[in-house]
């Protein structure tokens, strides 16, 4: 399962998004993606892979459930970490946890 976590590029922490903002700023804009039930804080189905999001004091951990390249999944972090950003106001980083 690919895991990644989005934070705060400084201070290495959760950039926190208001619950009624999830769902709009943890679905990456221009994929094919749908907020569906399940595990975590937020998750999304794109196409056969299920994205959790979990908001823990480290960042953001997105896990990676079903088939997704990791190039995709890759473009899919970046994504979600840029809106993130614009969310937060506070210039934040990704990283690869698992593979």
């Amino acid at each position: 399962m690919l895991e990644f976590l989005i934070r705060i590029r400084a201070t290495h922490e959760w950039p926190g998004v208001c619950r009624d903002r999830m769902a709009v700023v943890l679905t990456p804009d221009g994929w094919d993606c749908v907020v569906t039930a399940g595990w975590g804080d937020h998750r999304v189905r794109c196409d056969e892979t299920e994205v959790a999001f979990s908001g823990e004091p480290v960042g953001w951990q997105l896990s990676f459930e079903g088939p997704m390249t990791q190039e995709t999944a890759e473009r899919f972090v970046a994504s979600v970490a840029y809106q993130v950003e614009q969310e937060v106001g506070e210039p934040v980083e990704w990283i690869q946890i698992a593979w």
